[in-house]
């Protein structure tokens, strides 16, 4: 069960640190942390992973301190208001994206006012730089942009609990659609006639997973993973046109081999229930054929609290059993394409 966690911020000056504050080499992980997941965390996904022996009025009490500093930002009374909001969540204030862009090299003027064309300037500024600062969540998809975090965080664990296996090269889709890859494919029209079609790609997530043991026997040693957190907001003949044809297209495509090097890997479909999940596997044979191989679905249900790599919560289409990512029984784990 989520606990709701609401802060207020201190009623003093807005836009100065409280008094006795120390920015601590945690403070900075806390805001590297934000921006590498698109900008956005829940606050128990903070607390999972910062404050994961402490209370939770511990790490209340931090993140108070940082929020009243600005570099924090949190729903106001409106947003919880006026807004599709799912659970208490954090972003990056003005002075979060300062910090981050000061370790990086970065020399960027602050804005000196919390005013709208101040704030406005100095985020052009960062685009300008590279840095992509979200002033506000995206509201419309925060629930969905949480899940997002909530699967990679569970693929992290999941590494973690195998000395042999590398999690590499995590991309978030605020990557891919700030450089989105166009690709052509053919699609069966209404008529029954192929026609070709274009269209940016842009997955929730693509990582990467180097196993040691592979390496050290010579052979293919690194697996490629496309990601989809499915939230039930398209219809099934909308998930086989819009989703599995031109994800099958994409990893044939020379877009995808020269961003990644080759032309291997699959998508991992993650999605609210099993009755949606046989839909969209449904939908996929149909619309991909053979290629809808390179398709691995499951759902929230029977991932939660469960290694998503070596437990078998995977389905792949035209199989009749769940199988795993990686297993020490190879009859239960998918053959996965690695270079």
């Amino acid at each position: 069960m989520i606990e709701r966690i609401i802060y207020e911020k201190p009623r003093t000056e807005a836009g100065k640190e409280e008094q006795g504050m120390r920015f601590q080499d945690r403070d900075f992980e806390i805001l590297q942390t934000i921006y590498n997941n698109d900008g956005v965390l829940a606050k128990r996904q903070l607390k999972q992973l910062f404050w994961p022996g402490n209370s939770t009025r511990a790490m209340e009490k931090r993140l108070s301190k940082l929020n009243h500093g600005e570099y924090l930002a949190w729903p106001s009374r409106d947003h919880w208001r006026s807004k599709p909001i799912p659970e208490p969540i954090c972003w990056l204030g003005w002075r979060g994206i300062l910090m981050v862009a000061g370790k990086r090299g970065i020399v960027i003027e602050p804005p000196g006012q919390s005013n709208e064309n101040k704030l406005r300037k100095f985020e052009k500024e960062l685009h300008d730089k590279g840095l992509h600062w979200m002033r506000e969540p995206r509201w419309i998809q925060l629930e969905h942009d949480i899940a997002v975090t909530d699967f990679r965080l569970g693929v992290e664990q999941a590494v973690a609990e195998i000395c042999s296996l590398t999690l590499e090269n995590w991309i978030t889709d605020g990557t891919f659609r700030s450089s989105m890859d166009v690709i052509e494919f053919e699609v069966k029209g209404k008529d029954g006639a192929l026609k070709t079609e274009k269209k940016g790609i842009c997955p929730d997530g693509y990582f990467e997973i180097s196993d040691e043991r592979r390496r050290i026997n010579g052979t293919p040693a690194r697996a490629r993973f496309l990601v989809e957190i499915d939230m039930s907001t398209h219809d099934n003949p909308s998930f086989g046109r819009e989703k599995a044809i031109p994800g099958v297209a994409y990893i044939k495509s020379a877009a995808y081999k020269n961003r990644f090097g080759y032309n291997s890997g699959r998508w991992l479909i993650v999605t609210t229930g099993k009755v949606r999940m046989k839909n969209l596997v449904q939908q996929t044979i149909q619309t991909a054929g053979s290629g809808s191989k390179a398709f691995l679905f499951t759902t929230f249900p029977q991932i939660m609290g469960r290694n998503v790599l070596t437990e078998a919560v995977w389905t792949q289409p035209g199989s009749d059993r769940p199988l795993a990512l990686f297993a020490v029984d190879l009859s239960q784990r998918i053959d996965l394409p690695m270079t």
